[in-house]
């Protein structure tokens, strides 16, 4: 990255004794084609989900909105992972 570009990143923490299968039901849409500046990683640990969003060249507003609607996107498909393991217990 070149010392004008500016990186933002974004986490997203959610104690949850599920996290594991919402890591593996959140993998596929991790490793989709997205955009080069665009980079989502989600992982367990203990109990916690743990995401987090880069994005690359953050003085675009554009950019900075991708990186807003990336966690609107995650957080309801998290809600919808949640619930449906909620539903099947």
């Amino acid at each position: 990255m070149d010392e004008d570009s500016i990186e933002c990143t974004a986490e997203l923490v959610i104690f949850n004794k599920d996290a594991i299968a919402i890591v593996k039901s959140l993998t596929p849409d991790n490793i989709k084609d997205l955009p080069n500046y665009l980079d989502i990683n989600c992982r367990n640990e203990n109990d916690k989900l743990i995401c987090v969003i880069k994005i690359k060249d953050c003085k675009d507003s554009k950019r900075i909105l991708s990186l807003k609607n990336t966690l609107d996107d995650l957080l309801i498909n998290i809600r919808s992972i949640i619930d449906s393991i909620n539903i099947s217990s």
